[in-house]
């Protein structure tokens, strides 16, 4: 790998971190020595990077830094249109269209090399189970999800009984021929999973709840032994 190259690397790592990271970890990932990670950290603060932290504790860095615009691999290029043709697939239609505007934008923004790569990669994610029917809006749920408001549902479960609920929704699964809402329930005073074709109503409500989203979504995890959202 070139020395540039790993000095790009370095720093995204360190902006997808949220602690400190040594060196040791840095090493191992970029597969050098951890004195060849030290050498980089001089060179990247010499260079106004504001890299914060020491050899042997751990490396932070501080606010403020953005790197140039749509610099990506070939690898990462080929993840972002496969994992958009999924969402083409398998989610909402509105978030599909954004799907699909993301691309144009992405290859537009990116040399003609790359672009010609990104909109031609051979890599596709075929959706041959219709997902089922759903009478409520999706990209109401990705509102209510991202702004952390409660949701007044009316829901049908499997045995055909319907209640009516005040829920938290904390997340949203994408499986096979469904989705899912995972959300605090008022009423039950406890997780609940709610599939979304079983939603007969649906209303966001003004009212926002908490703690915040990822710490109910750690709690949850816990709960149910997810151990990458734990």
């Amino acid at each position: 790998m070139k020395r540039a190259d790993r000095l790009i690397q370095i720093i995204e790592l360190m902006r997808r971190e949220r602690r400190p990271v040594t060196a040791a970890y840095m090493a191992e990932e970029l597969e050098v020595t951890p004195r060849t990670i030290y050498r980089d950290m001089v060179t990247l603060t010499a260079s106004g990077v504001p890299i914060d932290g020491e050899a042997g504790i751990g490396y932070v860095m501080g606010d403020g830094y953005h790197m140039p615009p749509m610099m990506f691999t070939e690898d990462e290029l080929e993840a972002l249109m496969l994992g958009m043709r999924m969402v083409q697939e398998r989610a909402d239609k509105d978030l599909a269209k954004a799907a699909k505007n993301l691309i144009g934008k992405i290859s537009t923004s990116i040399p003609d090399d790359l672009s010609a790569l990104f909109l031609n990669t051979d890599l596709y994610a075929p959706q041959f189970v219709k997902i089922k029917d759903e009478t409520v809006s999706v990209a109401d749920i990705r509102h209510a999800l991202r702004h952390q408001f409660k949701i007044k549902i009316t829901y049908a479960d499997v045995k055909g009984d319907v209640t009516m609920r005040i829920v938290w929704p904390i997340l949203m699964a994408h499986f096979y021929d469904n989705r899912n809402m995972v959300a605090w329930c008022e009423k039950r005073e406890a997780f609940r999973s709610f599939r979304t074709e079983r939603i007969q109503e649906l209303e966001v409500l003004p009212e926002k709840y908490r703690p915040y989203r990822k710490s109910l979504i750690k709690k949850w995890a816990i709960e149910n032994q997810i151990p990458e959202l734990a």
